[in-house]
Order: structure tokens, then sequence, then C-alpha cells
């Protein structure tokens, strides 16, 4: 299986030609920020700052969604092993300790005690869930240690607790909920729906990805009506009653942030019951699912989710067509047998980053680390990732596509990739207001 769907990711690359220019540009700061290379071929050789440097990496490896933590998993290890392969880090062997956090805030931050009090981690990344970020993150400053979230997205993170509450402590590597809202509105003012409903989890994640999505789109396209939602529990087995409620709203357009197992039921239970013939246009479905290019989704539903729906997620392994990107995929194939994840992305990409972070500084002073981190630029996978000063919030895009089952390929692949310049559709401090989108929606770049 690695060996042809190594071979799909290079016809792919190539097929669609796709590719991002970095540097200058990249954030807002008038602070010219400092360029770093997260991946490196070989460790900086200096003096070595501690016999083992301890990551304690907290997901969800229990339960309905434990999936996520093995795709986190897979990205981490796989940098672990590199670096310690090369040498680790200025002498340094890298020890990664993985922790369940069954979904719950309180379980969470008992982990992220004990990985820190018990286990003497110098570091924490992962965290999976919007609910639980928010609780895990109170406590850093009491623990004193840099936490790198690799897959939450909740906004009220990095706008709320960072920027307001100042708890500089905690930095976030993974495209945050703006992907889901504001992104999705760019991509949704594009198509002919007037009339959106939302079916959602019923939790933080669901509500700011709708609440964004509403504002936005309305700035865009003031003729547009929301005219019903829905709120899934997580580990719904049954949508229909769900989906019943939206269409009797009569909707022409569906935008959905369900994720993992919920989202393989909602999207069969769709099929089902005609909610992708409602959203039916000339050239596809007015049907927005941010995180539904995820790999287990693709694997899991395969050629059961509709051609033509419009799907991104916090990493696509076709995006950018870089070298780094080709040598993270096929590193990633060789190991595992599948294309990473974007959590895996986010998770390897956080492991390279303390690398970096500990050769810069050759230290494991925290308040060193944060001022060095501040408006730095890094070069990952996933292309150009600008650390903003003021919330600690990553910048970078991650275009949107439409589906399309191609028998050439082991999984769906994209066509038609959508995508706008983070800059121009992330939020900016000091969050008070919606940025002005007018007329934004014209600067999507088409690619492919």
């Amino acid at each position: 299986m690695a060996e042809m769907t190594r071979r799909d990711f290079i016809k792919y690359a190539a097929a669609l030609g796709i590719g991002l220019a970095v540097g200058g540009g990249i954030g807002y700061s008038l602070k010219k920020p400092e360029v770093q290379v997260v991946k490196e071929s070989a460790s900086v050789v200096g003096e070595k700052i501690k016999e083992t440097i301890k990551i304690g990496h907290i997901a969800i490896f229990s339960g309905p969604f434990s999936t996520y933590g093995e795709l986190q998993k897979r990205g981490s290890l796989l940098a672990v092993e590199e670096i310690n392969k090369e040498g680790g880090i200025l002498g340094s062997k890298v020890e990664i300790i993985y922790r369940d956090s069954a979904a719950k805030p309180a379980e969470a931050v008992k982990q992220v005690r004990s990985l820190v009090e018990s286990e003497g981690c110098d570091f924490i990344i992962g965290i999976d869930s919007s609910g639980v970020v928010l609780g895990v993150a109170e406590v850093m400053p009491e623990v004193n240690k840099l936490l790198f979230v690799t897959h939450a997205a909740t906004h009220k993170l990095t706008e709320e607790l960072v920027y307001k509450k100042g708890i500089k402590e905690v930095f976030r590597i993974a495209v945050p909920v703006y992907q889901d809202g504001i992104m999705a509105a760019f991509i949704a003012s594009q198509l002919p729906a007037t009339k959106w409903a939302c079916v959602h989890p019923d939790y933080e994640y669901g509500y700011a990805s709708w609440e964004l999505f509403k504002k936005t789109l309305s700035k865009l396209r003031p003729d547009v009506e929301f005219v019903g939602e829905a709120w899934a529990k997580i580990g719904t087995t049954d949508f229909t009653p769900l989906i019943s409620s939206v269409m009797e709203k009569k909707p022409d357009g569906i935008h959905t942030v369900e994720w993992g197992v919920d989202l393989f039921t909602f999207v069969r239970q769709a099929k089902q019951t005609g909610l992708f013939d409602a959203v039916k246009y000339d050239g596809g479905y007015a049907w927005i699912n941010p995180m539904g290019y995820s790999i287990d989704a693709m694997e899991a539903l395969a050629t059961e989710y509709p051609e033509n729906c419009w799907v991104s997620g916090r990493y696509l392994w076709v995006y950018p067509d870089t070298p780094l990107n080709r040598k993270f995929v096929k590193a990633h194939l060789d190991k595992w047998g599948h294309f990473p994840a974007y959590s895996g992305e986010t998770s390897y990409t956080a492991v390279y980053l303390i690398k970096k972070l500990i050769e810069l500084t050759k230290t494991l002073d925290i308040d060193t680390h944060i001022k060095t981190l501040e408006d730095m630029v890094v070069f990952s996978p996933a292309g150009a990732r600008y650390i903003r000063k003021e919330d600690h919030q990553a910048m970078y895009e991650v275009p949107y596509g439409q589906i399309k089952h191609d028998p050439n390929y082991s999984i769906p692949v994209l066509t038609n990739l959508q995508a706008v310049p983070a800059e121009e559709y992330y939020r900016y401090p000091p969050f008070e207001e919606m940025p002005p989108y007018k007329e934004l929606y014209k600067k999507i770049v088409t690619k492919a």
C-alpha cells in the first residue's frame, strides 16, 4: 500500500502543479519576522542541555474518536525517531510520552500535571478538542511549561486566553476555526446557495464555526439566509431526526464541521435521506465540510462521499508542492503506509519546532523560548507558518477543494483547489469586530 500511495502523491502533485510562495507578506507585524527552517537533515552540534528532553503528547486515545490520537502519534513519533537517528537535540535524546485525554477537560488537565510533575516532561503538545484545550490552557502558567496545540481549533484559545488573558505559555501550530468558519464562508460566497443550514457537533467547536460562518457570509453575501440549525451530541449514531429537522427548512446549502466517526455516520445517512440532493447545483454540491478531507474520513468513506462536495483540513498532503512536504509525505508513507493526516503534520511540526527552539536558544528557559517564538516564521511541510506575537497563533493557508473519485488513486483526491492568503481570512487583534471582508472574496486564488 505504501508504494502505491507514494506514486499517488507524485502523480497527483505533479498533475495539480500547485505551490506556495513563502517569504515577504506573511503576517502583519511591523517587526521583520525571523525565518527559521523547522525540518533539517541533521542536528545542530552544541552543548548538551540535558540527557533526555521529554515531550508529553496528549490526545484522544480511547473511545470512538481514538483514531485521532493515533493520527497525531504517527506524526510526532516519526519526528522523534528522525531526530534521534540524527543525534537528538544538541546531543540530547528525545523521548515522547503519550497520554489519553479521553476527550474530557478534567482528564486532560490531570494528564498535564502527571506528565510535568511525575514524568518530568519539558514540553506538552497535542489536544484534540476545543472544549478540552480551554481547560488545559488555564493550567499551563501553573506548571510553567509550553503547550503546542496541534488540533483543537476554537478561536477563544488564542483570542481570549492568550491575547486578552495573557496566558503566554500556549502556542497553536494548527490553523484555527477561521478555516472552518471564515474561509468556509469565502467558498460559500461563490456558490449559488442562498439558504444555508448547519449540522454541527454540540460543543464549542461547532458553535464557534457556525457563528463565524454566519457573520462572514452575511458580509460577503447580504442576500443569504440562515434557515436552520441542528446540533449533534458527540457519538450520535442516528442523525436522521436532525437531518429531517433541517430539511424541513428547505436549505440549498449545508455547512457541517462534523468529524471522525460522527462524520462517517452523518454522510452515510445524509445520502440515504436525500440531503445531498437538496443542495445539489450545476457543478457540485453546496456542501461545505471544513475538516472533510481528513485521512480517516477519506479512507473510511472513500466513494461513499459524493463527488464535488467542498472539503478542507488543517493541512492537505498535496499542498504545498515543496521538497519539504514531499519528503515528509514519503517518510510518513514509508513508516505507516498511510498519507499523513492534518493532525499528523501539525504534531510532526511541533516536535521539530521544539528542536529548532532549543538549538536557537541553547536553553530550556521558558521566557527565552516565548520571546524567540513570537514573530517567528518557520518553514514546515504545510508551508510557511508565521507565529503572531499577540496571540501565539501560527498563520498559514490551507486550500479548499472538491472531492473527486479517481480509480488511479487509493483515496479520493481534490480538484479545483481554492485558497486565500492567511492574512486575509484570519482575525486580527484586538478581535473586537469581524474584519471588513468587503470584496475580499474576489481574491480567492485558484490553485488548480
